[in-house]
């Protein structure tokens, strides 16, 4: 299972010979990827085998690795699954496989530690969530994991449990009593409140949406506990002719856009914190050095800025430019395909919080105007 604890514990491994393999796929029904992810796979195998100069024994584990990669791809990819991530060390034995219901870009990577950027950004698309369906009559909460719906709890309320289900008639001495039944609908909301607490305690979720009319959701707020009402992040019309998997695609929808929402907050306040003493730190060189300090707090970046570094084989420092050798401890440096996955590395190890951003231009302006790397810092 992809969470934080798995993402920091892989991004601490690390292979003696510099043969770490991290290698992703797409396995969609979209792509032809039974004949292109082999192929890719093969081609992008002996090009870096030979472009990093392996010597005899670091060549047969990467290539070793790349078949035991092949024959999960033959065999062992779910049918739901749209991308796969592999991380292979086999001078370790270390071999960790995470499906994912997404594509990935193909791409494979091999040196001294896991490439984690792109799980980086599943981890925020995968995030468990509750969706909370709201109204007078019957409402529901619901668990969402990666995949699916993972528990439902339903509660009637007053008006539907005074009615027949079959006929909708509702008896007299109840159709009298509709002042009361007002007062029940308060009861039955604080029923589903509590019944939300119930589920955040057993899922440890940290997103909420709600969904219904709004003048009903926005009554059922006031019921609501300081800590879920905190971590509601979106609220959905409720579509009463919708499906239940649709209901799923709008509410994730919703939680992406308050994502991007948030993502823009923290750029704005990392742009009000540039400068000496302030708390905002932006571009590649400035932030790199303030994570080497281990003063970010939240790391911000574009998920397609990847711009190219160096790298210390002794101490893993990160360099925007090349030098005859690492400005920390003397040792010698490699260039790397992607200096900001290097970043991003240090950041999962550090506890760092990670936020990738798509289409930046259009949903953060604020980072676009960085550069494309920023961070919000622990002090100034």
């Amino acid at each position: 299972m992809l969470d934080r604890d798995s993402l920091k514990t892989l991004a601490a491994a690390r292979s003696d010979r510099g043969v770490f393999v991290s290698a992703f796929v797409s396995t969609s029904r979209l792509d032809d990827w039974r004949q292109t992810a082999p192929t890719f796979l093969n081609s992008e195998s002996t090009r870096l085998v030979k472009e990093l100069d392996l010597d005899k024994e670091s060549r047969r584990y990467v290539l070793e690795d790349v078949d035991r990669i092949l024959e999960v791809l033959r065999y062992e990819v779910g049918p739901r699954t749209e991308g796969l991530a592999v991380f292979a060390d086999g001078e370790s034995g270390r071999f960790e496989r995470f499906e994912l219901p997404f594509r990935l870009q193909n791409r494979l990577v091999v040196g001294a530690t896991a490439y984690v950027r792109p799980l980086i950004h599943a981890l925020s698309l995968l995030e468990p969530f509750i969706l909370v369906r709201v109204s007078r009559d019957e409402s529901t909460v619901y668990s969402i994991d990666e995949w699916r719906v993972t528990g439902a709890e339903e509660h009637s309320g007053p008006y539907l449990k005074s009615t027949d289900r079959e006929t909708g008639d509702v008896p007299v001495k109840e159709y009298y009593a509709a002042a009361r039944q007002e007062t029940l609908v308060d009861l039955h909301f604080k029923d589903v409140s509590a019944a939300l607490d119930r589920t955040l305690d057993d899922t440890g979720a940290k997103h909420i949406v709600l969904l219904g009319q709004h003048e009903i959701v926005a009554h059922f707020r006031k019921t609501l506990s300081a800590r879920a009402a905190a971590l509601v992040d979106a609220e959905v019309a409720l579509d009463t002719v919708a499906s239940l998997p649709q209901l799923l695609v709008g509410a994730r929808a919703a939680l992406e856009s308050a994502r991007s929402a948030a993502m823009e907050s923290i750029a704005h306040r990392v742009t009000e914190g540039l400068g000496s003493g302030g708390r905002g730190v932006a571009g590649f060189e400035d932030t790199l050095a303030a994570l080497r300090r281990g003063q970010v707090q939240t790391l911000l970046i574009d998920r397609e800025y990847r711009p190219p570094g160096w790298r210390c084989v002794a101490c893993e420092h990160v360099l925007p430019a090349p030098m005859e050798a690492c400005p920390v401890c003397g040792g010698v440096i490699m260039p790397v395909a992607d200096a900001v996955g290097e970043a991003v590395r240090t950041a999962v190890l550090q506890g760092t919080f990670v936020e990738v951003a798509e289409q930046v231009a259009e949903q953060v302006p604020g980072l676009a105007a960085m550069g494309g790397i920023g961070g919000l810092l622990r002090y100034g």
